[in-house]
């Protein structure tokens, strides 16, 4: 069964830095810097639409396939932060007053169910990063999102599995449950929280996908 994870946290906190140990991985890097990983990767151009995106995103699987031989298990998305930004600007540049928010609320919703129902779909494993910055006013990280969609709590609404990168007193620590952070777990067997320098991305999505087969074969 495929796997939809969220890694959050602040700039410059290595959510990027964790996609080094995966395997048999697309990234798919927007996020204004070069990707600095030996792993299979694009680096997207600039786009005005979700549906220029996803042509982008889709035409990188087929080459993925035509040079390994099989597609990828597991897609990266760095950062739908920076996505949801360039969508903004291209309604802005195309709609006024209200339907700059119709539209990208459309852009949004169909960039999300491309995520769902044709990727998870695919059985292709889905990671999503995203910046995510403190609030005051709640005490709490809140992900970086953009209309209707940003207002529901962004993807941590649309996912069972998240962590947070959280750095503080110059280390880096991995949330897995807390009400603090935008992270939450339904697997048996992770902790709280972890330093990252025992982390590795690939184990962790090795124990979520076991996780949800063991799951799946309850359902009816």
């Amino acid at each position: 069964m495929a796997i939809k994870l969220l890694i959050s946290g602040e700039s410059n906190s290595g959510k990027t830095s964790l996609t080094k140990d995966l395997k048999d991985t697309l990234v798919i890097s927007y996020d204004g810097k070069k990707y600095p990983f030996p792993v299979p990767h694009v680096l997207v151009p600039q786009f005005d639409s979700t549906a220029q995106l996803v042509t982008t995103i889709n035409e990188k699987i087929v080459a993925y396939k035509d040079k390994f031989k099989v597609y990828p298990k597991t897609i990266v998305i760095d950062t739908v932060s920076k996505i949801f930004d360039t969508l903004l600007d291209a309604c802005r540049t195309k709609h006024t007053g209200f339907k700059v928010y119709d539209a990208l609320n459309a852009d949004i919703t169909a960039f999300t169910s491309y995520l769902q129902n044709t990727l998870i779909a695919s059985d292709m494993n889905v990671i999503i990063i995203s910046h995510a910055i403190w609030d005051q006013d709640t005490a709490k990280y809140n992900l970086v999102g953009k209309g209707d969609f940003g207002k529901r709590g962004s993807f941590l609404s649309e996912v069972d599995e998240a962590i947070f990168i959280e750095t503080k007193n110059g280390k880096r620590v991995i949330h897995f449950k807390a009400t603090k952070f935008p992270a939450r777990t339904l697997t048996e067997g992770v902790p709280d929280s972890m330093p990252v320098e025992e982390f590795n991305l690939q184990e962790h999505m090795k124990l979520l996908s076991a996780g949800a087969d063991a799951a799946d074969e309850f359902a009816l």
